[in-house]
């Protein structure tokens, strides 16, 4: 679940909730599923994020995974 104080200069990542602040780069995929996601930190846009939560067999929340697996489809 995302935190309730986040800083003005950011927003947070859809596959992790980590905030990605506008000096920063984030990424798109544009055609990754019927809506582009939008917003993602590097490590989500690279596939770590999943990877790492799979490898330690992590739960995670559904909305979150859909996220990851639609960049993960991407990237396939």
């Amino acid at each position: 679940m995302p935190p309730a104080d986040v800083p003005e200069d950011c927003h947070l990542c859809p596959g992790c909730y980590r905030p990605v602040y506008e000096s920063s780069s984030s990424h798109t995929l544009v055609g990754a599923g019927p809506m582009p996601v939008i917003g993602l930190c590097r490590l989500c846009a690279e596939g770590t994020t999943l990877r790492s939560l799979r490898q330690a067999d992590v739960p995670v929340d559904a909305q979150q995974l859909a996220v990851l697996e639609t960049v993960a489809a991407a990237l396939a």
